[in-house]
């Protein structure tokens, strides 16, 4: 009987291979454009005094658009973090490992983001400033409180503000993703102890969809009736909306596999689809927004929520079925370049609104807007990449090697892509039983 069923725990660890692209190709590739462009973003935004960007005339709304794609590193997320628990659920295939899932997830956020704040609140002190910077003329800033630097340790400052957060102020996304993975795992056991009546993976799908799409519209709905406070729209129930369409397709993925792995013309198709789906996305976002100053998640409702949801889910299915139909993914997203700066992303991201402050506080504030964020730009760029290889070297890849394996492994596929996981973010699988 134990043999018997090792075997059929087998077959469907086996079967569940066919259910995606297994290592996303393209993941490393688009985090590293993405962070160029979050970077981009952030030193106009902060080298020009107008807290709407007026200086930059018809250019200000693409140029406050280019935060769009942090919510396709959301969606990835979603995507990533989520993929393992849903297959199990969707294919009822061996559960991953909730108390490993923590453990990794633990070692890859918490130290080198412990190290890198501590680092910035000793430099920039309780009212988080140096000196002067365009959109603050003084210089000085109102002295936080213990427990504004205390929420900075346990992610919740975005729920708590202070001086001291100005220049980590990035950090509120880490306060999203943490709440996240702590709140998937809990999703999943109710969701294995709920749907035990669904008795294929076709309606166990169809049950996770519907569940996915009525959260989205309930997320949307409550950022539609709340007041537009910062604390109250980046709060779990108002974003969970923004991690939602990477774990849909998650779950669509298993069933589109046939219909597009290898077959690059069908997927040359839904790209091109894809594409136009997020370039129509992103104008009528720059149409209905309302003030040029403001990113798609800090403040997006209503239709804008909606098409920033539309907008990460395009783009990651995207990246997904050029994967499948070709089993590779363009020269200029998967190359050495990209690919080296999205691997030290994550350092890169809580390091790089230091460097910017840093270097206008050097530069000064009595250039054109366009001179200095010039200047922030090209000396910025290097050296936060410097201080990010720095991270990923002594601190960040010596924790990655101590993580243990928690998603059931899957049998290798054709190419490159032949494990379900994320090879930054996910150790590698566990066997399936013999």
């Amino acid at each position: 009987m134990a043999r018997t069923t090792r075997v059929v725990e087998q077959r469907k660890d086996h079967a569940a291979s066919d259910a995606g692209v297994g290592n996303l190709l393209a993941g490393d590739g688009f985090r590293g454009i993405g962070m160029l462009l979050i970077f981009i973003a952030h030193v106009l935004a902060n080298t020009d005094p107008a807290p709407t960007l007026e200086n930059y005339g018809w250019a200000k709304q693409p140029i406050a658009r280019i935060d769009l794609a942090l919510s396709t590193f959301f969606a990835l997320s979603g995507y990533f973090i989520a993929r393992p628990f849903l297959r199990s659920f969707v294919l009822n295939t061996r559960r991953p490992s909730v108390r490993r899932y923590l453990r990794n997830r633990a070692l890859r956020i918490m130290p080198a983001f412990y190290i890198i704040v501590t680092i910035v609140m000793l430099r920039f002190g309780l009212d988080g400033a140096i000196g002067p910077t365009p959109d603050n003329p003084g210089g000085t800033g109102a002295e936080s409180n213990w427990l504004q630097v205390l929420s900075v340790y346990t992610f919740t400052q975005s729920y708590t503000g202070g001086s001291v957060t100005l220049p980590i102020g990035q950090g509120w996304t880490l306060d999203v993703e943490v709440a996240f993975y702590l709140a998937i795992p809990l999703a999943a056991m109710i969701a294995y102890r709920v749907g035990q009546p669904l008795k294929t993976p076709r309606t166990r799908a169809i049950a996770a969809l519907c569940f996915i799409g009525g959260l989205t519209l309930v997320s949307i709905t409550l950022r539609q009736l709340a007041d537009n406070s910062f604390e109250l729209l980046t709060s779990p129930p108002l974003i969970v909306y923004v991690f939602l369409p990477g774990i849909a397709l998650a779950v669509i993925e298993p069933f589109v596999v046939p219909y597009f792995r290898d077959q690059p013309e069908r997927a040359r198709r839904f790209i091109w689809g894809a594409v136009a789906v997020c370039v129509l996305c992103w104008f009528l976002y720059m149409r209905w927004d309302y003030e040029a100053g403001t990113t798609q998640i800090h403040h997006a409702l209503g239709r804008r929520s909606l098409l920033q949801a539309i907008f990460g889910f395009s783009l990651v299915g995207a990246m997904i079925v050029v994967q499948l139909g070709t089993n590779t993914v363009p020269r200029w997203l998967d190359n050495r370049w990209t690919t080296w700066l999205g691997v030290r992303s994550y350092a890169f991201y809580l390091i790089h609104v230091w460097v910017i402050l840093e270097v206008i506080h050097v530069a000064g504030t009595n250039l054109e807007p366009f001179v200095l964020g010039l200047i922030v730009f090209f000396v910025g760029f290097p050296i936060s990449c410097a201080l990010a290889g720095l991270s990923w070297k002594y601190v960040e890849e010596p924790c990655l090697q101590r993580r243990l394996p928690w998603a059931p492994g899957l049998r290798p596929m054709k190419g490159k892509a032949h494990e379900v996981r994320d090879p930054k973010t996910e150790p590698e699988p566990e066997k399936a039983p013999v």
